[in-house]
């Protein structure tokens, strides 16, 4: 039972939509319809306050470390670990208080990844890092977000860590492909596809992207 309600725990904490209740706050605004349209801290930047990233950044990582930290100090073994990260990254991706709009996850993941398995995380902010150098963050951060299960298999930790970190890459991509948003009706719906999966947004351009965002404000 106390897996259980960590598990469930860990969701409701992490579908709190911080960036959503932040935007809303300092700008009055619903980040659904500003910028990229994601309920995060990037969107933040873009689009309502960029004093207030950080403190949004760094709740949505305490979100995501909370569930697997209070796993460890109640004694609970990995499968109940690796669950209660799956279960915060799923919270916010799709969250009830957003009717099932969210963000990402990547912050989460990163929340996830510093209580079970730091090595991932190391991988994963030194590919972030090269993608931020050569100016292609969306294509590296995905490449870190898939590292990460092959550094856990490769550091030998345990098969549930492995597969919880394969299950949260899969649910920060399916988000990727979903938005929150189907593509436009006119859209060519496979380039959108490629286009999601690669870039995190609909169109390879990311300024006529965001000015769609602004346009539609």
């Amino acid at each position: 039972m106390r897996a259980i309600r960590t598990i469930i725990g860990s969701y409701l904490i992490a579908s709190v939509p911080v960036a959503y209740l932040t935007a809303r706050l300092l700008s009055g605004i619903d980040l659904r319809e500003h910028g990229s349209g994601n309920v995060g801290a990037s969107n933040i930047w873009q689009s309502a306050s960029k004093p207030a990233v950080v403190p949004v950044g760094l709740a949505e990582i305490g979100q995501g470390l909370l569930g697997p930290a209070v796993a460890i100090v109640s004694g609970l073994g990995p499968g109940a670990q690796a669950a209660a990260g799956v279960a915060a990254v799923a919270g916010h991706n799709w969250s009830p208080l957003l009717r099932f709009a969210g963000g990402r996850g990547v912050a989460h993941a990163i929340g996830v990844m510093l209580a079970i398995s730091r090595q991932a995380l190391a991988a994963f902010i030194v590919i972030s890092l090269i993608g931020v150098r050569v100016r292609a963050i969306p294509q590296f951060v995905g490449l870190g977000v898939l590292s990460a299960p092959v550094v856990a298999k490769l550091t030998r930790q345990p098969a549930e860590i492995v597969a919880g970190l394969a299950a949260i890459a899969a649910l920060i991509f399916a988000k990727r492909l979903m938005a929150n948003e189907p593509p436009a009706p006119d859209a060519h719906r496979g380039r959108v596809l490629v286009n999601r999966l690669l870039y995190d947004r609909d169109t390879s351009d990311r300024d006529i992207w965001l000015a769609r965002g602004a346009a539609q404000s």
